[in-house]
């Protein structure tokens, strides 16, 4: 357990020693803060004590600039002369993922849903554990930290289990990924050399970026944490085959969605639950504001997650209405229906996502529809193969989204014959190293 701790800890110390200090002071805070809520008669003190204090290290490092850089734009309107400096301090590494962990644990102790843990080693292994260091999952302590008491021997199975999430995980990231990446960065990046549908074509592309990049990563990471003995949160769930908003949050980032029903939307719920169902809206808005807010110090992220907040608003208003519709098609018409209508949504919203400004949106969403340059419509200077080997990369997600007789893609190599098996490896591997981008790009879900 020492030596895993030690991996951790050196993964940590390539970002900066000063981020790997910041995250093992929050994490000795954490560790004697679950203590003190175990043994106070009244815990919501030192409850909020703890939140208050994991809250304030993230606003520092993630949202300072952001908030104080409007507080004195406002000044400046007001013509008041207060003027607030800004701080040039390096984010630690998945401080936020470190923050929601943190605050959930303390939580839970005071639900009395967790048991303070006492064996400061088997505390930081939890927290500190590196293959969740960069995008998460958020895993929950009560299922997690247990496993650190675990024994772990050698196991043949487990380990090429492991190899092939990382494998897969790889393929999505380097093969697909970095390759829409291409087109998705030379229009966001370029937005007014362009009009048209062709935005249309980068919200569907980025869409597929950026679930390739985060749903690779999380292979890799749930490989590694195999290959280790540790079983994770499976962190998505065919999000493109939802049937409306709320299902693809519960399919899309599984980890932080349920964080957020757990500790957001069930407290502000029941404190509004004398507003009935506007009770629900309500704490669904508060919840993906948050969220939105959580993802990034921005106003496109606000209003990203206060656009979801409103979708998820709508269906909770209109679920009676919207069901005696759908009764009036087939299940399948109105399955496909449905899915056609969440996926088109999601592409819109995650194009809100990834424009720089909110002045870009407008100009996006205003010019969308603007057919004046139908020539200069994929005339983007990415080449022809780009294009190819990523509309055939966002093909198969499709396939395996939608075909539901694809089998699980792990269990199925692993049955395969030996030889077809270690042929399948040796082609996986040439493939990616002959089309996968290797240019050291980062993840996108890194920046949240």
């Amino acid at each position: 357990m020492f030596l895993l701790l030690l991996a951790s800890v050196i993964f940590y110390s390539f970002s900066g020693w000063q981020g790997l200090l910041i995250l093992v002071a929050i994490t000795g805070f954490n560790f004697y803060s679950g203590i003190l809520i175990d043994k106070a008669t009244n815990k919501n003190l030192p409850l909020t004590f703890a939140v208050v204090v994991n809250v304030l290290v993230l606003f520092i490092f993630k949202f300072y600039n952001f908030f104080f850089s409007e507080v004195n734009s406002l000044f400046s309107l007001l013509d008041i002369t207060v003027n607030f400096p800004m701080l040039n301090l390096i984010m630690p590494v998945g401080i936020s993922y470190f923050i929601l962990q943190a605050i959930g644990y303390n939580v839970d102790i005071q639900r009395e849903m967790q048991s303070p843990e006492k064996n400061f080693l088997v505390f930081a292994n939890y927290f500190l554990f590196f293959p969740k260091a960069l995008q998460g999952p958020v895993d929950r302590p009560r299922l997690l930290m247990p496993q650190f008491y675990e024994k772990k021997e050698f196991d043949y199975a487990r380990i090429t289990t492991g190899l092939r999430l990382i494998a897969w995980g790889l393929f999505k990231k380097l093969v697909i990924a970095d390759r829409l990446g291409f087109f998705v960065t030379e229009i966001y990046g370029n937005l007014h050399e362009y009009s048209g549908p062709i935005f249309l074509l980068a919200g569907f592309f980025y869409t597929f970026q950026l679930y390739a990049d985060f749903s690779g990563y999380m292979d890799m990471a749930l490989g590694v944490a195999t290959i280790l003995g540790f079983s994770m949160f499976r962190n998505f769930n065919k999000p493109f085959a939802a049937t409306s908003v709320t299902d693809f949050w519960k399919r899309w980032h599984i980890s932080l969605s349920t964080w957020l029903y757990e500790y957001v939307f069930n407290p502000v719920s029941l404190y509004k639950r004398n507003w009935g169902i506007w009770g629900m809206v309500f704490a669904v808005f508060i919840t993906f504001l948050l969220s939105g807010l959580w993802h990034g110090a921005s106003w496109i992220f606000i209003f990203w997650g206060m656009l979801n907040g409103i979708a998820l608003g709508y269906e909770i208003v209109t679920a009676k209405w919207r069901k005696s519709i759908f009764k009036k098609f087939s299940k399948a018409t109105a399955r496909n229906l449905s899915i056609a209508v969440t996926f088109i949504f999601t592409i819109l919203s995650f194009t809100f996502a990834r424009a720089n400004t909110p002045a870009d949106v407008v100009y996006i969403f205003t010019n969308v529809f603007n057919f004046s340059n139908p020539s200069g419509w994929l005339n983007t200077g990415v080449s022809n193969f780009d294009l190819i080997l990523g509309s055939l990369g966002v093909l198969l997600i499709l396939i395996l989204h939608w075909w539901q007789k694809v089998p699980d893609m792990n269990l199925a190599i692993a049955e395969l014959p030996v030889l077809w098996r270690w042929s399948f490896y040796c082609l996986a591997i040439v493939f990616i190293l002959q089309f996968g981008v290797i240019s050291g790009s980062g993840f996108i879900y890194a920046q949240f």
